[in-house]
């Protein structure tokens, strides 16, 4: 586990980030991450934008 961040608490903050919408209360919990867990979501939001921008080239690449 990262830094000793437990599983469930990794799980539950998967589970917050997968619930997101485009709703800005559904990131209200973002507020409540110690720096380190800020640190994995943020590189979970930037794999996330990685795999969209592949997505789309790839779609494009089809066209």
């Amino acid at each position: 586990m990262p830094n000793g961040i437990r599983e469930e608490r990794l799980c539950e903050m998967n589970d917050n980030w997968s619930a997101e919408t485009n709703d800005p209360e559904t990131e209200t919990w973002r507020d409540d991450l110690t720096p380190e867990e800020a640190r994995i979501v943020a590189d979970w939001d930037v794999m996330c934008e990685v795999g969209i921008h592949r997505l789309c080239k790839a779609i494009l690449a089809e066209g």
